[in-house]
């Protein structure tokens, strides 16, 4: 009973024992392996990296921006008397000498030509100055002169410039593109140069020359309706070098993809980014995409790739220069092909052949072959060899 027992056990232990003894080398996970450490930094969002968390640049308008400029007239109430402007028109009412009455324009130059006391000078005074300056002149002609200087139509720049900016389909505000030399075309302040500035930048400078052109009370609102495309200039050695176009921004990594990322003879770290924007001396600097492709960290796990040195990708600006350069290999290898294939060679053809033969032998010792005594037939000997 025994042995017979452990006949039926024997082969399970075997099994098992082979079974053990195979787990020190075997490749096949007994189950689904543990989930891989994050290949980049953690992040508390689950979607990836917060956008709050991410370094763009403050877009800066360029020529062939189209921006929507658009007015907000504030009303001021100001404890400082009103002080007239070119084109009010103010009226002068005499109440007892009514033939002298009169409705002017204040001209272009500030004055007004009243009857009697000729040219006066009316604009950046109050009415009431008016008046004490009116009665003075008045006063050589007329006995006690009494007289009211009242503004009937005040602000008169601002009415225009509603008429000017008003449409139907958009109300108060004016579409105006970035012309080629980055300036726009406004009314009452006339060429602007916005090439260059944040949409933040152009609002306070248009603010600031409306002021200073005797329009306190227009406040301006500036936003960019469309997006000139930016062209980056690619060259050297990328699978296809040319001319990138993107309305939005765009990195010098995206740019080499675009031009299909650089091919096997670039020297991928000096690649070299040339930036003119207007400036009478380019900027240059060296931008090294082996630090960011190949930037890892330590982990638990080991090294990891490093995904914080991309924040080195700087972002592209409107006619920039990529070029990559090719590696010294390739430099060497493109001199031997001008110098001997395509120079010495082709002024002083020549050829040559190098050439080995060998040859073998081989030798087969003889072989004899005997018949059998049978009576009847002769007995043969034959030898089969070289």
């Amino acid at each position: 009973m025994t042995t017979v027992l452990l006949r039926k056990i024997t082969p399970l232990l075997l099994i098992v024992v082979a079974a053990g003894c195979s787990r020190t080398n075997h490749c096949i996970p007994d189950s689904a392996p543990a989930q891989p450490s994050p290949i980049y930094q953690p992040v508390a969002a689950a979607q990836g990296v917060p956008e709050m968390l991410l370094d763009r640049p403050p877009y800066r308008l360029a020529p062939g921006d189209v921006l929507e400029i658009i007015y907000q007239v504030k009303n001021i109430v100001s404890d400082t008397p009103y002080e007239l402007k070119i084109e009010d028109v103010i009226k002068i009412e005499f109440p007892y000498q009514t033939r002298f009455d009169q409705k002017l324009t204040i001209q272009g130059d500030g004055t007004i030509r009243c009857m009697l006391v000729g040219q006066v000078r009316a604009a950046g005074r109050t009415a009431n100055d008016l008046e004490d300056q009116l009665k003075h002149g008045y006063s050589r002609y007329l006995r006690d002169p009494e007289l009211t200087v009242v503004a009937e139509a005040a602000n008169q720049k601002i009415s225009e410039l509603k008429k000017a900016i008003t449409t139907a389909p958009r109300g108060q505000s004016r579409l105006v593109p970035v012309k080629p030399d980055g300036t726009i075309d406004l009314p009452y302040v006339g060429e602007v140069l916005v090439a260059g500035k944040t949409v933040h930048q152009a609002k306070k400078l248009l603010d600031k020359l409306y002021v200073e052109n005797d329009l306190q009370e227009v406040e301006v609102t500036v936003q960019t309706l469309e997006f000139a495309p930016k062209r980056v200039y690619v060259m050297g050695e990328v699978l296809s070098p040319g001319v990138v176009e993107s309305p939005a921004p765009l990195t010098m990594t995206q740019a080499l993809i675009r031009c299909g990322g650089p091919n096997v003879r670039a020297e991928k770290s000096k690649i070299l980014l040339v930036r003119r924007q207007f400036l009478p001396l380019p900027q240059a600097v060296v931008f090294n995409l082996n630090d960011l492709l190949c930037a890892s960290k330590a982990s638990p796990e080991g090294r990891v790739p490093n995904g914080s040195e991309f924040r080195w990708d700087m972002y592209l600006a409107d006619g920039d220069i990529i070029y990559v350069p090719p590696t010294s290999l390739a430099q060497a290898t493109d001199w031997i092909d001008q110098v001997f294939t395509r120079g010495i060679r082709s002024v002083f053809p020549y050829s040559g052949v190098v050439g080995m033969n060998f040859g073998y032998q081989i030798y087969q010792a003889p072989t004899g072959i005997t018949t059998k005594n049978a009576p009847g037939f002769p007995h043969l000997n034959t030898q089969v060899g070289p």
